[in-house]
This record gives structure tokens, C-alpha cells and sequence, in this order.
């Protein structure tokens, strides 16, 4: 490279050189105008003077001072006082007797009364879920005397929908010690008047009738398939 080359160019590298100065200063110019090497500063403060508007001194115009009225109380005058004039009644001089009234005897209306069963035992059905679940469909119950106490060997007679058969009170203990039962199906169904249900007499050699004949209907549904009586025994 000859002498010539050389200096064209340091001199590529100094106008390169100078025009990134000047790029930087127009930069710094348009970011802060205010810089000292700015040939063309903006004004400041003959613009700042030429915005401000011009003072005003305000007038305070006072109003009128308002004296308020006194209006006179007026005590009411109360109204005389009244006073009745009680004018004396004079009192009869003949007065007929007033005549007595006789009392008329009321008699007391009857007590009334329990009416006894004509059977020595009543009865209280209850329907509900069977012990054995929702397959069995039956009847079963208790025998008791008036103070709660178990009674055994007291013959059921259970007939309707083809069975006519005795159970005795005290052969199923799964309801108590004079527990007893019967089974009529292995499903829930509706028997309504079908299956009826007597306790009889246990020391009669003849075993009358000892309560009145009880007629089961059964709903249709698991939580009302078992009949379950109380026999209670009242005299």
C-alpha cells in the first residue's frame, strides 16, 4: 500500500470519527436543549414570562349585615277549669222486696268410663322391615300381660293365601321370650285383607278365641313386608 492510500485512509477514519460525535451531540441536544454547546438554547424565560397571565387583585364586596326579627312567645291562657255539679238523687221511699231466686239443683254429669274389651287380650300392629331383610314377607309378634311381662305358650292361629296353621308364643326369641312368627313369601307384595291372625286361649282345653280377629294389610313395599303384633293381655 502506498503513501498515498495510507492517508486517504486516516482520513476515511477521522470524517467517520467526527460524524459519530455529531450524531451524539444532536442526541444529547434533543434529549436536554439546555447543554452549553447547544448554538440555538430555547428561551426559557421569555416564554415562562410570556405564559404567566397577569395578577388580578380580586374585590371583596361584602354583604349587607341581616339582623334577624325577634318574634314574641305567646303563652297560651289555659281554659277555666270545670267543675260538675253533682245534683243528689233523693232516695225512694217505697221499695218493693226483691225477690230471691231459688237455685235449681244441677246434677253433675257421668264420669266417663273406659269400655272393657270383650276379649281378656287387645292388640297393637306394627309394619316395618322384616329382621330378615327385604326377602321374606311374614307376620311375628309378642305376648305380654298388662305390666310388660312375656307370656309363652299361647297358640296363634294364622290362615289366609293358603296357609291355615298354630304358631306359640315363645318359639321365637329373635322378637323376645315370647316371641313367635310366621312366613308368607320371599318378596314384598300387596295383601290387603288375604292374611289374618288370632291369639286363643292357653289353658282351655278347647282354645277359644281370646282376642278379636286381626286383618293384615300389607303395603306392597320391604319397609312395611312384616306385621309385627303385641298380644297384651288386660284382664
Amino acid at each position: 500500500m502506498g503513501q498515498r492510500d495510507r492517508v486517504f485512509n486516516l482520513l476515511s477514519l477521522v470524517v467517520l470519527a467526527l460524524t459519530g460525535i455529531t450524531f451524539l451531540c444532536y442526541v444529547t441536544i434533543a434529549i436536554n436543549p439546555h447543554l452549553p454547546y447547544n448554538p440555538f438554547p430555547p428561551r426559557t424565560q421569555d416564554l415562562a414570562a410570556e405564559s404567566l397571565p397577569s395578577t388580578a387583585t380580586p374585590t371583596r364586596i361584602l354583604a349587607a349585615t341581616w339582623t334577624p326579627t325577634v318574634t314574641p312567645t305567646v303563652t297560651p291562657t289555659p281554659p277555666p277549669s270545670f267543675t260538675p255539679t253533682v245534683t243528689p238523687t233523693p232516695a225512694p221511699t217505697d221499695l218493693a222486696p226483691t225477690p230471691t231466686p231459688t237455685p235449681t239443683e244441677t246434677s253433675a254429669p257421668p264420669t266417663p268410663r273406659v269400655t272393657r274389651s270383650p276379649y281378656p287380650f287387645t292388640y297393637e300392629i306394627f309394619y316395618e322391615t322384616p329382621l330378615y331383610g327385604c326377602a321374606w314377607m311374614g307376620v311375628a309378634g309378642t305376648v305380654q300381660d298388662i305390666d310388660g311381662n312375656p307370656l309363652t305358650g299361647f297358640p296363634i292361629h294364622v290362615w289366609g293365601g293358603g296357609i291355615d296353621t298354630v304358631v306359640y308364643s315363645g318359639d321365637k326369641q329373635l322378637y323376645g321370650d315370647s316371641g313367635w312368627e310366621q312366613f308368607f313369601n320371599s318378596a314384598p307384595m300387596e295383601a290387603r285383607g288375604i292374611f289374618r291372625v288370632q291369639i286363643h286361649a292357653r289353658d282351655n282345653p278347647n282354645h277359644p278365641p281370646v282376642s278379636q280377629e286381626i286383618v293384615l294389610n300389607f303395603p306392597g313395599y320391604c319397609s312395611g313386608s312384616m306385621a309385627r303384633i303385641v298380644f297384651t293381655k288386660n284382664h
